[in-house]
């Protein structure tokens, strides 16, 4: 068995998913939440799967063009 144990202000959120916390609203408490350990998710690359959607150039490094870097530095001069 997992426990998750969290601590929170009861709030109108807090309340609107456990209606049964309304009388300690503005109040901190902890809550812990008990249940069945489930199997971690298995993620992994498929290999090649972007092959041939891809291209990437030979100046993918260069400076970029004035124009575009005060773009991104929010000057839009």
């Amino acid at each position: 068995m997992q426990a998750l144990k969290i601590q929170v202000v009861v709030d109108d959120t807090v309340v609107r998913a456990l209606p049964a916390l309304s009388p300690l609203r503005g109040q901190r408490v902890e809550l812990i939440a008990l249940g069945e350990a489930q199997p971690p998710a298995r993620v992994a690359p498929v290999a090649g799967g972007l092959l041939g959607q891809i291209e990437i150039k030979e100046d993918f490094d260069a400076p970029l063009p004035d124009d575009v870097r005060r773009a991104f530095e929010g000057d839009g001069a």
